[in-house]
C-alpha cells in the first residue's frame, strides 16, 4: 500500500482509541503515506499517534473531497461508519474501501438488555479493519506520544511536592456525570497527611460545575477549566499523579498517557466497549440491572432513580485512590 486514508470525524475519546489500529497499520506498511481525516479540533490527538504522516480536516468539504480524490489513495480506512463517511469514501474513490465492524445492533441490544452479551473494547472493533486485510495483530492498548515539555500554569507550578490529584467532573450527558455533592464529599474525606492537591479540569461550558465544586467543598481547588487547549490539557495530565474522571474523552487520555486513573461509569457501563485500556485503571460502576440505559448518557435517569450514582459511594473513590498511591 503507498497511499492510506483513515477516516473518524469526531469525537475526542474514540479518536484517541483509534491510535492502536493506525500504529498497526504503519506497522504492516511502514513505507505507506498515511492519512488522517478528522476535524480540525482533534488535530493535536493525531499529531501524537507518532504515525501518521499527513492530517486533512473536516472542512471546506466539497474543496476538500476533490483534494483528497486527486491524491489516489490506495486504500481508504472507515473508523467511523457513519452517513457522512459513506459520502466521503465515495469521493475519494479508492482503489479499496474497509469500514470497521461497529456493532451498533449489538450495543443497542446490551442496553436494552435483550443480550448477555458484551462489548471488550471498542479498539478491537477497530482490529476488524486488520482482519480484512489478511494482517495479524494482537489488539493492544492506544498510547500517545508528547512532544516537548510543558510548564504547568500559575499555581499549579508550585505544586511540585505535592500528589497532584486531577478531576474532571463534567460529561457529555447529564446522566454520566457523578453528582457534585458526592465529588465534594470524596475530596473533603482525603485525609491532610495523603499531601493532595485537587486540580479541576473541564472546558468552559463545565465552569459552572467547577464553581459549584468550589462553593460546597471546604477543600482548596485549583480551578484550571476553559484556561488550557488541547496541547497543553494533555501536557498537563501526563503530569498528574492521578486522573479521576466520569466516562468521558478525557479518560481515554489519561489511559493512553498510561496515568494512574479511576473512572466511573455511571448510566454507561464498560460492557459496551469504553473502558480505560489501562493496566494503571481502577473502574467503579454500581453494575445494578437496569444499567446501561443508553449508549452515551441521557439527560435523565429514565427510571427517576438515580441509583447508578448513588450506588458508587464516595469512600469508593476514597479506597480506590488510597490503593494507588499507597
Amino acid at each position: 500500500m503507498k497511499k492510506i486514508l483513515i477516516i473518524r470525524l469526531s469525537s475526542l475519546g474514540d479518536i484517541v482509541l483509534t491510535q492502536s489500529a493506525v500504529q498497526a497499520i504503519r506497522d504492516e506498511y511502514p513505507q505507506a503515506q498515511i492519512h488522517y481525516l478528522t476535524k480540525k479540533e482533534y488535530a493535536p490527538i493525531i499529531e501524537m499517534f507518532n504515525c501518521v504522516d499527513q492530517i486533512h480536516y473536516w472542512e471546506k468539504k466539497r474543496s476538500l473531497l476533490i483534494q483528497l480524490r486527486k491524491i489516489r489513495f490506495d486504500l481508504t480506512i472507515d473508523l467511523h461508519s457513519k452517513f457522512n463517511t459513506l459520502i466521503i469514501k465515495c469521493a475519494v474513490n479508492a482503489k479499496k474501501t474497509i469500514t470497521y465492524k461497529k456493532q451498533h445492533w449489538l450495543r443497542l441490544k446490551i442496553v436494552k438488555k435483550l443480550t448477555n452479551r458484551t462489548i471488550s473494547s471498542t479498539v478491537e472493533l477497530y482490529f476488524s479493519v486488520l482482519r480484512k486485510l489478511q494482517i495479524e495483530a494482537k489488539v493492544f492498548a492506544p498510547r500517545l506520544y508528547l512532544s516537548g515539555s510543558f510548564e504547568l500554569p500559575e499555581p499549579s507550578s508550585k505544586l511540585t511536592e505535592k500528589k497532584m490529584i486531577g478531576l474532571f467532573p463534567g460529561a457529555l450527558h447529564n446522566t454520566k456525570q457523578y453528582p457534585i455533592q458526592k465529588f465534594a464529599e470524596f475530596i473533603d474525606s482525603v485525609p491532610a497527611e495523603w499531601n493532595c492537591e485537587f486540580v479541576i479540569f473541564g472546558s468552559d461550558k463545565e465552569k459552572q460545575i467547577a464553581d459549584q465544586l468550589e462553593f460546597i467543598t471546604k477543600t482548596k481547588l485549583i480551578d484550571l477549566c476553559g484556561q488550557l487547549d488541547l496541547i497543553k490539557l494533555i501536557n498537563v495530565i501526563s503530569k498528574l499523579d492521578v486522573v479521576i474522571t466520569n466516562d468521558s474523552g478525557p479518560m481515554h487520555i489519561a489511559a493512553a498517557l498510561s496515568r494512574p486513573q479511576i473512572a466511573i461509569f455511571c448510566s454507561t457501563h464498560p460492557k459496551l466497549g469504553f473502558k480505560p485500556l489501562n493496566k494503571n485503571a481502577i473502574t467503579l460502576s454500581s453494575d445494578i440491572s437496569c444499567q446501561p440505559c443508553s449508549l452515551h448518557g441521557n439527560k435523565a435517569c429514565p427510571l427517576k432513580h438515580y441509583n447508578c450514582m448513588k450506588e458508587i459511594t464516595p469512600s469508593q473513590i476514597l479506597d480506590s485512590l488510597e490503593y494507588i498511591l499507597f
